[in-house]
């Protein structure tokens, strides 16, 4: 098959786990002898962007016209921001770019997944040519202009004002443009149903990684003198930071361990005061690859400390594949994926009080907390492969096209 997958970014630009979720995606189909071109954005001071080739996936970055690029950082005051919003309801100019794609390159299957900036015009487009449309959604764009579903003061948002509700009701009615939504975790797809989805048929896949090859995936660990627990992630208030750090200082400094935060964001001034302060808490920045790989296998606890509704974090998965714990929020699609007690503990979202008290109990009784963990851990890393992934996607892009693709794909 020619399948064609769209994202708003794609490495190497990344901003967080659903461009690593699309370049397994992307780079496992080819291994599958699939053809994929990815459409993605770029800055408008980076036009004309060449098309580019990354471990065999053909790659067209454009910018969709508006007032800025998605992922600029700087997008100014609040009017500025429903600005954009109000030309990404329905960007008829990023539809006549990608119209001139697809006539180009005439894929059997257009796969979305964060579309901001190209707007829903693409589904249009790509119906236009009698292709079929599968979307995974990752966050909630298409109910929340923020995607997080909080307000202002960082609250999970119950009762949308009127501009939030226009918003809702326009996005959740171009899903109809849509042949297949996706979801990977249950709870983001009840939401959605909730809302008043409109696409005709829905399935559940699960977001599969790489995991570490045997040799270095859950090997018995010596007990440690200190517990060691991490945070990786983006830093930035929905994500709990502040949560983190509040428990921390409530906890004797007499009590020993060490806290690792990998992560780059907003409040990256924030940790690195805190770990000025507190010489158990050590902060790495950004990091990856056999970096990030290392802090996994050395650790014994993973923080989520999420205040928002996560959907199915990569994060989970990672701690899972490396026979760590997780420590997090009781919010959104985490308790699907950390069965307290058994692969993590949960406690309320934003109760710094409850989350000390889980890390002195670690701290003090190391030994009592979750027992049988690794073997835990390893049966649910397995639920989340790479190929288990692929071979889902298959199976529904092969069911939209009738049980064979249109055409050959070169």
């Amino acid at each position: 098959m020619h399948i064609m997958v769209v994202n708003n970014l794609y490495p190497p630009i990344f901003a967080g786990g659903a461009e690593r979720i699309v370049s397994y995606l992307c780079e496992g189909l080819v291994r599958r002898s699939h053809r994929v071109t990815v459409v993605s954005t770029c800055g408008p001071e980076m036009e004309p962007y060449p098309t580019e080739v990354r471990n065999g996936v053909e790659i067209i970055r454009f910018f969709p016209p508006n007032i800025y690029w998605s992922h600029d950082r700087d997008r100014g005051p609040g009017l500025k921001k429903w600005m954009w919003h109000g030309r990404d309801a329905w960007n008829r100019r990023a539809a006549e770019r990608f119209r001139s794609i697809l006539a180009a390159t005439k894929p059997d299957i257009v796969h979305t997944h964060l579309i901001d900036g190209f707007s829903a015009s693409i589904w249009a487009e790509a119906q236009r040519f009698g292709i079929r449309v599968v979307h995974t959604a990752h966050d909630y764009h298409l109910m929340c202009p923020r995607a997080f579903m909080l307000t202002r003061d960082w609250k999970v948002c119950s009762r949308p004002n009127l501009p939030c509700r226009l918003y809702r009701f326009w996005h959740i009615r171009t899903t109809r443009h849509i042949d297949l939504f996706v979801s990977p975790s249950q709870f983001l797809l009840e939401l959605h149903e909730v809302a008043g989805l409109r696409s005709p048929r829905c399935a559940l896949v699960y977001n599969g990684i790489p995991l570490p090859d045997d040799g270095r995936r859950l090997q018995p660990r010596a007990t440690a003198a200190h517990p060691h627990f991490i945070m990786l992630t983006r830093l930035t208030v929905e994500k709990g930071i502040q949560v983190v750090l509040d428990a921390v200082s409530k906890l004797s400094s007499r009590l020993q361990f060490k806290l690792t935060i990998a992560g780059i964001g907003p409040l990256e001034e924030l940790v690195r005061d805190a770990a000025d302060r507190d010489r158990r808490i050590n902060y790495l920045g950004f990091v990856d690859g056999t970096t990030k790989e290392n802090i996994l296998s050395q650790a014994d606890y993973l923080l989520l400390p999420s205040l928002w509704y996560e959907n199915a974090p990569v994060t989970i998965v990672e701690a899972a594949a490396h026979g760590i714990g997780v420590i997090g929020s009781h919010i959104g699609a985490i308790p699907e994926f950390v069965h307290n007690g058994e692969t993590g503990i949960l406690f309320s979202p934003g109760d710094a009080g409850a989350l000390a008290a889980i890390m002195k109990r670690i701290i003090e009784h190391p030994q009592e907390a979750l027992q049988a963990l690794p073997g835990r851990s390893r049966a649910l890393a397995e639920r989340f492969t790479v190929d288990r992934m692929i071979e889902s996607y298959e199976s529904h892009y092969l069911m939209l096209l009738g049980g064979q693709p249109r055409r050959v794909a070169a």
